[in-house]
């Protein structure tokens, strides 16, 4: 199925077959949701709209864009105020994200200095077949009207055409893709045509796109298969442009955030190899 901004779901056969193992593929999900703390939730309760309203979203999607937006925005002044989850939890949902992991997890943090500012820290898989229901999300329990949204995410080079050739490209590199309604400045040129977004962040853009939202999105394209200090650093020109910018952290010199990365590679290496 191709959306306005890529190809989300791969085309299915329409054999009686096929069909019945996609009703029962849809039938086992279950729509995820968004769980706040006690605090926000009654501050929701209150509202009008009972949703989250944002000037400023910031989505990671993927360990990169995550080890980005945990150093360069989220480092300082931040505070955890609910996850995502795949399904409806029990009571000790929120007690248990709390001392939750950061690995297959989806939190959600707003800045203390300015209370409309939330990131979204995304480090599970959403599967194509998800994919619908949590862009959907985020257009139900945000109130983006006004937002300035940034995606991040990480796609293979094996994904990218170009008259190039493979061996002759210098990765890993950065391409964005912005709604009509983006009216920011690009950290990096757009994404060439015939190349296409998938997956999950082509359904964010095209809820985005359709719901006439002010969004762009940054994809670093690598070799790689494991988190390294390049492809974070491939995300930083967009902490020199609006609206990251504005929300960038700036107390940490540049020699601070680079030791900040290499901690962070060595700690995924650790735990990639542990199992080799």
């Amino acid at each position: 199925m191709a959306t306005f901004f890529g190809e989300v779901l791969d085309v299915r056969s329409r054999a009686v077959d096929d069909d019945e193992d996609e009703d029962e593929l849809l039938k086992n999900l279950s729509e995820p949701v968004i769980l706040w703390s006690k605090e926000i939730q009654e501050e929701l309760e209150k509202s009008q709209d009972k949703k989250f309203s944002c000037s400023n979203c910031v989505i990671a999607y993927g360990i990169e864009a995550n080890a980005f937006t945990d150093i360069y925005i989220t480092q300082k002044g931040y505070k955890k105020i609910g996850g995502i989850f795949p399904s409806v939890q029990d009571d000790e949902t929120w007690a248990s994200l709390k001392a939750s992991s950061r690995d297959k997890s989806c939190f959600l943090y707003q800045s203390l200095n300015d209370p409309s500012v939330l990131v979204c820290q995304c480090n599970r898989d959403v599967l194509p077949e998800e994919s619908f229901w949590w862009a959907k999300l985020f257009i139900d329990k945000l109130n983006l009207s006004s937002a300035n949204i940034t995606i991040l995410a990480t796609s293979s080079t094996g994904t990218y055409c170009s008259d190039t050739p493979a061996s002759e490209l210098e990765t890993p590199f950065l391409r964005a893709l912005k709604t009509d309604k983006f009216d920011g400045t690009l950290a990096c040129q757009t994404l060439e045509q015939p190349n296409l977004l998938t997956g999950f962040p082509a359904m964010l853009m095209t809820f985005f796109q359709i719901h006439q939202q002010k969004a762009v999105i940054y994809v670093c394209y690598t070799e790689t298969k494991y988190m390294n200090i390049m492809d974070v650093k491939t995300f930083v020109p967009v902490s020199n442009v609006s609206p990251i910018k504005d929300i960038a952290a700036v107390s940490s010199p540049a020699t601070n955030k680079d030791k900040l990365i290499r901690d962070l590679v060595e700690r995924h290496t650790v735990h990639d190899t542990m199992y080799m």
